[in-house]
């Protein structure tokens, strides 16, 4: 028989065994569950620990798909129809004074890009859902958002006989980068741009569109000095030309346009003849004191070639830039934008070589798909279809017209040192 020693002997070995496996079975346990994520009850970290839990990933948003082209249908007569559909800018279906037309598709039209053989003035569309008012701005190139798709609309014409070149229409999506949606500039621009022409503000000034709209973001104004739109044989081209040839360069507000004529001449003293010596100071005061730049960059004192309406635009901007901020000089145009003493103001090649600021056209930039500004403005000239008979380029390094060159004819933010921005000492 067992005595009773021994079996006192075998509860003292037998009960901290146990113990040890119990605790020891815990801290398995224990380990396993803090791997997971969850505390033991009862353990020190219970109500302190944070529990992590697998959490699904959100699903992400779906990219927005592209924007179809969507083909349309018209009510206006068959030989009309066709001039609005068929992509050239050399053909216009002439609208009747508030003539009423219809448009339809087999698809739900969510966006419509409406380009104009002349100003339109106003004009509205009407959805069935909604009423939009066009021609509020006056612009060739006018982009119409739909707040809800639809597969018919009715288009009231402008109260005076219009043209209209081209309609073109958009299903729901991410619309082609080429449909131009023009903003207008309210308020105070970063740079104002005065070429003499549609396409001097790539020939001469190069890569500063691309450069200064699309890289380094800022707010870029164009003011022409000239039109080609009363050119009979042309002018249905030319204004289409400027605004593609705009666009593609990154110009995001549209130009503003002096209702003058273009002519060539060969000598300032023909163009003082044809125009007269002050026809361009009033627009370019009125365009400085409206947009209040910090930059002006306009055309050579000697007309690049010599180009006479070129000279007669950098005289008339060298008296512009000082009348902007006298009193006394056009009272209207004080009262109604205020005075406005320019920063800086630029003219290509001014100056002697060796003071000239000289703008980096050629760093590739993701924001012009891996393209130089320089290479941007080139394809942006590209869109001057009808100048491509001519020798002009956008001129580049060695040339006698070089577009990075340009020098300061006036500053209140005193002399460039580094050279290299138009922007330099602008705070």
């Amino acid at each position: 028989m067992i005595g009773e020693n021994t079996i006192r002997r075998s509860r003292k070995l037998i009960l901290p065994s146990i113990g040890f496996v119990i605790v020891f079975a815990l801290l398995i346990v224990n380990a396993y569950l803090l791997f997971k994520g969850r505390p033991v009850a009862g353990s020190d970290n219970a109500e302190h620990e944070t529990v992590i839990e697998s959490v699904p990933d959100e699903p992400e948003e779906p990219a927005l798909s592209d924007a179809r082209q969507i083909t349309l249908r018209s009510s206006l007569p068959e030989d009309e129809s066709r001039l609005l559909f068929d992509g050239s800018y050399w053909t216009d279906a002439v609208l009747e004074p508030g003539e009423v037309f219809r448009l339809e598709a087999d698809d739900k039209i969510a966006a419509l890009y409406i380009v104009w053989g002349t100003y339109p003035g106003e004009w509205e569309l009407e959805t069935g859902r909604s009423n939009y008012h066009g021609g509020l701005n006056n612009f060739l190139h006018e982009f119409v958002s739909l707040d809800t798709p639809v597969q018919n609309l009715t288009v009231h014409s402008p109260s005076a006989e219009t043209k209209l070149c081209d309609i073109y229409a958009y299903s729901s999506g991410k619309i082609p980068d080429d449909v131009q949606r023009w903003s207008v500039l309210d308020g105070k621009a970063d740079l104002l741009l005065f070429p003499t022409h549609a396409d001097d503000e790539l020939v001469f000034f190069g890569g500063i569109i691309p450069y200064y709209s699309l890289v380094q973001n800022k707010k870029v104004q164009v003011a022409y000095l000239t039109t080609n739109y009363y050119d009979e044989d042309d002018y249905r081209v030319r204004p289409h030309e400027a605004l593609n040839g705009l666009w593609k360069a990154g110009a995001r507000y549209y130009p503003v346009t002096n209702m003058q004529p273009d002519h060539y001449c060969e000598t300032l003293e023909a163009a003082e003849e044809i125009y007269g010596k002050d026809a361009f100071l009033e627009f370019q005061v009125e365009q400085i004191r409206k947009y209040s730049p910090d930059v002006i960059v306009a055309q050579d004192h000697a007309g690049e070639y010599g180009h006479g309406v070129h000279r007669l635009g950098v005289r008339s901007l060298e008296k512009a830039v000082y009348d902007a901020a006298d009193s006394s000089c056009y009272p209207d145009l004080r009262d109604k934008y205020g005075l406005w003493d320019t920063p800086k103001t630029y003219l290509h090649l001014y100056g002697p070589l060796e003071e000239r600021t000289v703008l980096n056209y050629e760093t590739p930039s993701a924001v012009l798909s891996g393209l130089t500004p320089f290479e941007t403005a080139c394809q942006a000239y590209l869109c001057h279809e009808t100048q491509q008979k001519w020798s002009f380029e956008v001129y580049s390094f060695g040339s006698e017209y070089d577009s990075h060159s340009f020098g300061l004819y006036r500053s209140l933010a005193g002399p460039d040192i580094e050279r290299n921005d138009l922007f330099e000492n602008i705070g």
